[in-house]
């Protein structure tokens, strides 16, 4: 097996495919588990996920900053390292702007992109959303008002007893409210940081393709829809019915349809 170089948690999925590997950035506090439904039922690919400092309690090392513009040279410096190519890339959420960035520094080897709900200028006029719904300080209110955010239909989860009870039990306040992920929180809707993303996106000549869910808490469908098409040279853009933020869960045979028209077309 090969010897992957990458400094944080990372997952790699060795489907001896590697001429076009996929490689996933998660979104805000989340994981390289965030797109397992996807990677555990794909065999067309290699794939690969990599863990970003700052979320979900992972420290940052060797002076590495909590942001986007250090995520973005971190998943370049991850495929330069491995020397991957032909690379399709993946961004959920913040992972979109990550994979943005990331797309200038190392452009030569990517040869698809693929957007998740991810994060653009149109998201900033919610703001105040943002801010009221991903910091949750009780479990009441990560009932309430976090997942709602993330799903078109909560009560799949509020309505599970089992769910109920085992989130309860291990809902920490510091997992959602702490230091790192407190900077990383309010370094997101910057207007600089939304511009440089908006230029990376403007340089973009890969295929690629936009996913969003039909009531996205934090974003704006419509909104998010039409600057792709005009930022994007020739992308797709696809919404998935009754889902949300997370429309790979809510509806993961549309979603993986919709991945595997785009990643075999030729």
């Amino acid at each position: 097996m090969k010897e992957i170089k990458y400094p944080y948690p990372f997952k790699f999925i060795n489907n001896n495919k590697s001429e076009y590997p996929i490689v996933f950035a998660h979104g805000f506090n989340s994981s390289i588990n965030c797109l397992d439904i996807f990677a555990n039922n794909w065999k067309d690919n290699d794939f690969y996920a990599i863990s970003f400092p700052g979320n979900q309690g992972l420290k940052p090392i060797e002076n590495h900053e909590i942001s986007v513009y250090q995520y973005a040279q971190l998943l370049a410096q991850f495929i330069i390292d491995n020397d991957l190519k032909n690379v399709i890339l993946i961004g959920h959420s913040m992972g979109g702007g990550t994979i943005s960035l990331a797309y200038e520094l190392v452009k030569d080897r990517i040869s698809k992109m693929i957007y998740l709900a991810p994060m653009n200028k149109t998201s900033l006029p919610k703001e105040e959303v943002y801010f009221d719904t991903y910091f949750p300080r009780t479990f009441n209110e990560f009932i309430t008002k976090f997942i709602p955010v993330l799903y078109y239909d909560a009560s799949i989860f509020t309505n599970d007893s089992q769910w109920m009870k085992e989130n309860k039990k291990n809902f920490k306040v510091s997992d959602h409210i702490n230091d790192m992920i407190m900077k990383l929180g309010e370094s997101l809707p910057d207007p600089k940081l939304m511009n440089d993303i908006e230029m990376a996106m403007k340089k973009i000549t890969v295929p690629s393709m936009l996913i969003m869910g039909e009531k996205d808490g934090v974003m704006k469908r419509d909104n998010c829809l039409e600057y792709f098409k005009k930022t994007i040279k020739n992308v797709e853009t696809y919404w998935i019915k009754k889902t949300g933020h997370m429309m790979f869960d809510e509806d993961f045979d549309t979603f993986k349809m919709l991945l595997k028209n785009f990643i075999n077309k030729k």
